[in-house]
């Protein structure tokens, strides 16, 4: 079976022919690939830091929190996260499908293992599901932080701004989506689900900064392997000028 990031051609082919055929489980499969699991890794390890250091940093938390009230409440939160993960690497799948079948052949949409309909519907049930989650069970606050990371991961990958194209607005997009409102935004709604007064603590503050700072790096190297693609489509501009200007110097 084709796993995420291995290309395995005769895999890829199997879990294709599969899904075409109408096997459900394949198409749970191709859907679980769709969400990219290592990005809901991600996801879910920060919401845990963010909540372990929420209830650390506020006295008396653990021992007298409701948690029939707060469990619940973070299932819902988790899941509206991971649907604005599934919202965002989703539609770059969909618009990336020409790059992908060369960079990334693996994926599903441009495998054909998951079609683009399918994608689609996917893509629209997170992007409705996810921040209608949000505004009914959290502050407005961070509805509104929830619905400017899904316009900046939409805004990612979808023309006409596409800021994917710009090394600068690429790093900025992904910093301020993976560093700033995801760690931000999960020590915020613990405080409220446990009604303590927001205190901005140093060291959510510092992890914050080391995330956005570790983001802005990937944003820039996670596309130095893809420089054929990108060839292709005249995306990542930076990348492609700076493989070439290192190969002229090589040969």
């Amino acid at each position: 079976m084709s796993v995420e990031g291995d290309f395995d051609p005769d895999a890829v082919a199997r879990a294709r022919e599969e899904a075409q055929l109408g096997s459900l489980k394949a198409k749970l499969r191709a859907l679980y690939k769709f969400t990219r699991p290592h990005t809901i890794r991600g996801t879910i390890l920060a919401s845990i830091a963010g909540t372990t250091r929420a209830l650390i940093d506020t006295p008396g938390a653990i021992a007298n929190a409701n948690w029939s009230i707060m469990l619940p409440r973070a299932l819902i939160g988790m899941t509206a996260l991971l649907l604005g993960n599934a919202f965002i690497v989703g539609i770059n799948q969909i618009y990336d499908e020409s790059i992908d079948k060369l960079n990334k052949p693996f994926l599903p949409v441009a495998s054909g293992e998951m079609s683009k309909r399918f994608a689609w519907v996917a893509v629209v049930v997170s992007g409705l599901v996810g921040p209608s989650l949000v505004y009914q069970f959290f502050p407005r606050l961070l509805f509104k932080l929830y619905s400017m990371g899904i316009v900046l991961g939409g805004i990612y990958s979808v023309p006409p701004i596409r800021t994917k194209k710009n090394p600068v607005l690429a790093g900025l997009t992904i910093a301020t989506v993976r560093g700033f409102l995801l760690n931000f935004g999960v020590y915020y709604a613990v405080k409220d689900a446990i009604n303590a007064p927001f205190v901005w603590s140093p060291k959510v503050a510092f992890i914050a900064r080391f995330m956005t700072a570790f983001a802005t790096v990937i944003a820039v190297t996670k596309d130095l392997p893809d420089i054929e693609g990108d060839k292709v489509s005249a995306d990542n501009v930076y990348c492609t000028k700076s493989a070439a200007h290192s190969q002229s110097h090589f040969f």
